[in-house]
């Protein structure tokens, strides 16, 4: 048995708010978000603003901690850039997002979203406009899940710090081929070498709460 207190990867929770301006709320979210650990942003109704400049928005996208958003209500620019470029993203049965439309073309930040979606995702964003549904934000890769008003938000606490800066790593990769395959490979040794799947499984068969050393 592995000595000390149980580590519980922190889970913060914000609310984006229309009204606040665009590049202060990201650098307080920026910094809320600068430690290992878990951060969800609440985004409700906001579908009015210009989308934000790629060099206030590029922070966000490289924060330490998992970045979760939590989307509730139709969200366009300057909250539906904010809510795509988190790591995992989660809508609610009948919102929308408010993409360009009338031959507009995407900002930023919705390119570099519908770019880690993938080659479809990204051609969509480019030929077509207009607000996305759930349903179809999803089948394009934009958003992770779909969930219904009341169902609760996945949780990730409970995580070592290791395993949870691991899993964001590889998430944010870019890497295909023989190349990701090595960096899996790289984090699943780290982890290992540091004993935390053995204490987790461990505590699995115990019947008891892990304690990780990290």
């Amino acid at each position: 048995m592995v000595d000390g207190p149980r580590y519980t990867a922190p889970v913060k929770v914000e609310t984006w708010n229309p009204g606040e301006p665009v590049e202060a709320q990201l650098q307080r979210l920026c910094e809320g978000a600068a430690t290992p650990g878990a951060m969800t942003v609440v985004f409700g109704p906001s579908s009015s603003g210009s989308s934000p400049a790629w060099r206030v928005l590029e922070p966000w996208t490289r924060v330490r901690a998992v970045t979760m958003a939590d989307i509730r209500g139709d969200v366009g620019p300057p909250a539906l850039e904010v809510a795509l470029c988190c790591d995992l993203v989660i809508a609610r049965q009948g919102v929308r997002l408010l993409l360009p439309s009338g031959g507009e073309l995407p900002s930023a930040g919705v390119l570099w979203a519908a770019g880690r979606a993938g080659r479809g995702a990204l051609a969509a964003a480019l030929l077509e406009s207009g607000a996305v549904t759930a349903p179809v934000a999803l089948k394009r890769g934009l958003v992770h899940a779909v969930l219904r008003e009341e169902e609760s938000f996945p949780g990730i606490g409970g995580n070592s710090r290791a395993a949870l800066t691991a899993a964001r790593d590889l998430l944010r990769s870019s890497a295909s081929g023989v190349g990701a395959l090595e960096l899996e490979l790289a984090a699943f040794r780290l982890l290992f070498g540091l004993g935390e799947p053995e204490e987790g499984a461990r505590a699995f068969l115990e019947h008891r709460d892990p304690r990780f050393r990290s």
